[in-house]
């Protein structure tokens, strides 16, 4: 099960980014399905998502994707939520 939870600012409707604006954005077709991501960015079966944030930067919808990769190591992705393209990769080691 994931969890995607849009991120917030001081209110939730400050930046547009409530649960409902997700869901229309998805219906829209203005963002991809989440497993399409998942699968586009090569998540593997031994990966853990730990969390999964959305929001806009820029007028650009971002995943920010936190997890636990197969080998123990935390990272977390940053993607373009309408073109599945990596924009930002943190590993730690």
């Amino acid at each position: 099960m994931l969890l995607v939870q849009p991120a917030l600012a001081d209110r939730e409707h400050d930046r547009g980014n409530s649960h409902d604006d997700l869901y229309d954005a998805r219906q829209r077709g203005d963002i991809l399905p989440l497993p399409k991501i998942l699968d586009m960015i090569g998540f593997q079966a031994g990966d853990r998502i730990l969390e999964i944030e959305f929001e806009e930067d820029d007028g650009i919808p971002i995943y920010e994707i936190y997890f636990i990769n197969s080998s123990g190591h935390r990272g977390e992705l940053h993607v373009n939520a309408a073109t599945g393209e990596i924009l930002q990769d943190r590993k730690d080691d």
